[in-house]
């Protein structure tokens, strides 16, 4: 299999020889396309700057003299606005609010920015605008200086991060210098062109390097999964006397029978991918190289992965069942669920423990989730006393595993009922109507259950199967799961109700019935 292997070497060489040509041409391209010149006319400061603030929220005349610095490759008259837009009887809630508003302000007290016609802004004017109050961005632009839609929309997005912190000359700043290298900017530099550069670049930077890279990937994953395969094969004889040792009587048996079912299963599978996987000193230097060989070395450890715990779960829980060898090991392995979800106890039920103080008049909880946030709390304290109880009475002789395991199955169930309520009165407070609270419940089926090794786990997954309890809620550790929901249901409750800053807010072009047939270039989006 090697010797045939390594006869694709000369090809892949010369693979590799063309690919480095042509990368070397492509790079010579992009540096030629770099030391060109960066404009194609001169580079001119604004004929004029003027800075309007209504607002009192930046100095005029110190920002003026920093946008005074900023080079244009055409002559334009800079116009910079920082209002409120109520100010101007806009309504903030509307998309078009901050266009009006800036219309307005031409209209009223700067008609030097509006062409002669009065239905464009003038020729060779740029024009930001901001309001900080209620979050708005803008930039417009005469016909002879305006940007294309992708272009006023980046000049606003270079301006975001600055105005988010407050920092509004900074941003107004920012936006100038985006402007003025977006206007008349060479076709060499525009991202498209260096895109496709980069993109043919990249194209050949895989054919080279990243068939190297899967090849070291590939023969890493099988040099590491032969050594837990070697110890797998080692621990058989363990693992299937373990197996056979179990409590015939023990609810919890089945549930390792059939691990071990599946451990076998796998194990025969395995066996046959190693088989055709070559030992080290037997690889030619291509092996890896090919997608076959890449599939099979992927898969190999992914499964080896998988038995190696297999057996380790299964030798672990028959040592748990009859209460010898590491069995101690396997028990704390069984707590571990429900100690995570006293852990998360105190963060999952913030704000919502207020008792009588805050009423949802208030604003805060209802008397029903603050029912229920308190009998959560209660029974963690309870399961908490009672865990360490079952590991002394453990420890002591003075219980049997199999009961044990079944009390910390009624302390999940009973953890994961006053959960179920606890979210049942949090849905009625956040939602406002059905679809809100269909959304709020469905957030829940995006929740992942930790990958806890856990015998209960696998009862509880196998009795699930076989019965028809899919609507009782249960979780190994119901505390975490709720924590976990409650981040991402507001999360989707948010983005529900505010897609548009969800989506980072797109720009806005246009203007209301009001601007009476107004058509100037430009945009405003929120921040």
């Amino acid at each position: 299999m090697a010797s045939s292997l390594v006869t694709r070497t000369p090809p892949l060489d010369r693979l590799l020889q063309r690919s480095g040509a042509l990368l070397a041409l492509i790079l010579a391209l992009v540096l030629a396309l770099q030391v060109m010149p960066p404009q194609p006319a001169h580079a001119v400061p604004p004929s004029s700057v003027t800075v309007t603030d209504t607002t009192g929220e930046v100095d005029p005349e110190l920002l003026q003299a920093r946008l005074k610095e900023i080079d244009f490759r055409e002559d334009v008259q800079l116009a910079v606005v920082v209002l409120d837009v109520t100010e101007y009887d806009s309504d903030p809630a509307q998309d078009t609010a901050l266009n009006d508003a800036v219309l307005a302000h031409a209209r009223d007290t700067a008609p030097e920015l509006l062409s002669e016609d009065g239905e464009h802004w003038a020729e060779g004017t740029v024009l930001l605008a901001l309001d900080p109050t209620h979050r708005f961005l803008g930039t417009y632009g005469g016909e002879e200086v305006a940007l294309d839609e992708g272009g006023f929309e980046a000049v606003q997005d270079a301006m975001r991060d600055d105005a988010a912190d407050g920092r509004w000359a900074d941003a107004l700043e920012a936006g100038t210098q985006k402007y003025a290298g977006l206007l008349d900017r060479p076709w060499w530099r525009h991202p498209a062109v260096m895109t496709v550069a980069a993109v043919v670049v990249g194209v050949v930077l895989v054919l080279g390097g990243g068939a190297l890279a899967g090849r070291r990937t590939a023969r890493r994953r099988a040099d590491s999964a032969l050594a837990r395969y070697e110890d797998v094969q080692q621990r058989r004889v363990q693992t299937d006397a373990a197996a056979r040792s179990l409590p015939t009587t023990s609810p919890y048996a089945h549930a390792v029978l059939v691990a071990h079912q599946d451990f076998q299963q796998r194990l025969e599978k395995v066996e046959e991918m190693h088989d055709h996987l070559p030992a080290p000193q037997q690889r030619g230097w291509a092996w890896g190289l090919a997608g076959t060989e890449r599939k099979l070395a992927r898969s190999f450890e992914g499964t080896v992965r998988h038995l190696d715990e297999a057996d380790d779960d299964i030798i672990a829980t028959s040592d748990l069942l009859r209460r010898s060898g590491g069995w101690r090991t396997a028990w704390e392995r069984e707590l571990r669920p429900l100690r995570d979800s006293l852990s998360a106890l105190d963060g999952a039920l913030a704000g919502e423990l207020a008792g009588e103080e805050v009423t949802e008049d208030e604003g805060g909880v209802s008397e029903q989730e603050a029912a229920a946030a308190s009998e959560v709390r209660e029974l963690g304290g309870d399961i908490a006393v009672e865990l360490d109880s079952l590991t002394g009475q453990l420890e002591a002789d003075r219980i049997d595993p199999d009961s044990a395991l079944e009390r910390l199955d009624t302390l999940t169930r009973e953890l994961s009922a006053a959960v179920t309520r606890l979210r049942s009165g949090r849905i009625s407070r956040m939602a406002s109507d059905d679809e809100e609270r269909e959304l709020l419940e469905g957030a829940a089926a995006d929740v992942e259950e930790r990958g806890y090794r856990s015998v209960r786990g696998r009862r509880h997954a196998l009795e699930h199967e076989a019965s028809d309890s899919a609507d009782v809620f249960w979780t190994l550790s119901p505390l975490l799961w709720y924590s976990n929901w409650s981040t991402q249901s507001a999360t989707a409750l948010e983005t529900h109700r505010n897609p548009s800053a969800a989506s980072g807010g797109g720009s806005t072009a246009g203007y209301s019935a009001a601007a009476g047939g107004f058509s100037g270039a430009g945009s405003s989006s929120r921040f």
